[in-house]
């Protein structure tokens, strides 16, 4: 059995860099729930056995030595690869049949997991795990992250172009003007531009434009400023619910909350996207058991919506 002379133990590690990282033993111990001396014992142990001192001592301050600078960030990677493979044994498991999903947050919680008991019920030996991914606007060309995150599929919304991922379109996105019951009367109904000239036009910050698009498709004209903004769809559904005002809203993520009534939508006028949702992995992956089932599934759930 190879043995790992050079190696301190974990606990004098571990507090060597709660140490390092906060500036004091009595700090360091409260992070390990542990006591101030059993730390300082540590990190003397621990200096002893490398016959290096890593902190200056004044009092109760610390300062790290050059040494100790030298050792700590990748001693810190080190930890950070032993945390991050135990939570993904903790959370995924082994030996399992499991797919990650990462899917827009709102995309998520109002049309996949409605649907997700039907996937267990007919795949009951494939384990999902959801997890969010979100739309990047830092990157002209928006493209999503699997890799980073160890995401097997996505549920993804853009024009479907991304390299090195296979795409597969599941939904168009078709916006509707919607409001809280009993908002908007009979007599504003009659007119598109009456209803948005009478309430205030809530905004998602990241489509900022999408009120102007839709009014410039049905010739209507905007005027005054907008209402509250709001980053994320399901923030703007539940600020429409509170009848804050109006919002253009993708049908797709809200038909649950027009079937229960707490949304109505207001007008005929309607605007497709140029986008649209797709089901999105990487290139080569798409014979993987999981991702293969996976992706048959959710097409036809979108071509049984559709219809």
């Amino acid at each position: 059995m190879a043995l790992r002379p050079t190696t301190p133990p974990l606990n004098a590690l571990r507090a060597f860099e709660a140490a390092a990282r906060l500036g004091s033993f009595a700090r360091a111990a409260d992070d390990l729930s542990v006591t101030p001396g059993a730390i300082s014992q540590q990190v003397a142990n621990l200096e002893a056995s490398l016959g290096i001192a890593l902190f200056d001592r004044q009092g109760p301050k610390l300062s790290l030595r050059d040494a100790g600078r030298a050792y700590l960030p990748a001693l810190r990677r080190a930890l950070d690869g032993i945390e991050a493979a135990t939570l993904d044994l903790v959370t995924h498991g082994v030996g399992e049949k499991r797919l990650v999903i990462g899917a827009l947050h709102t995309l998520a919680s109002s049309w996949l997991i409605p649907r997700l008991n039907r996937f267990q019920n007919e795949y009951p030996d494939i384990r999902p795990v959801i997890e969010t991914l979100s739309l990047n606007f830092a990157t002209p060309d928006r493209s999503p992250d699997l890799g980073g995150r160890q995401i097997d599929v996505g549920l993804y919304f853009g024009d479907g172009d991304w390299p090195g991922l296979v795409s597969h379109k599941i939904l168009d996105e078709i916006q509707v003007v919607v409001a809280k019951p009993g908002l908007v009367t009979d007599v504003l109904r009659a007119d598109p531009a009456v209803i948005i000239a009478s309430l205030p036009r809530l905004i998602h910050t990241t489509r900022p434009k999408v009120w102007h698009d839709w009014a410039a498709a049905h010739d209507i004209a905007i005027g005054g400023a907008p209402g509250a903004g709001f980053e994320h769809f399901f923030m703007l559904i539940e600020a429409v619910r509170a009848g804050m005002g109006l919002a253009l809203l993708p049908r797709v993520l809200i038909e649950g909350a027009l079937a229960d009534g707490s949304l109505e939508i207001v007008a005929d006028a309607s605007l497709q996207s140029s986008g649209a949702y797709h089901l999105i992995y990487t290139e080569g992956r798409g014979e993987d058991p999981e991702i293969a089932v996976f992706r048959d599934w959710i097409l036809q759930q979108a071509a049984s919506g559709a219809a």
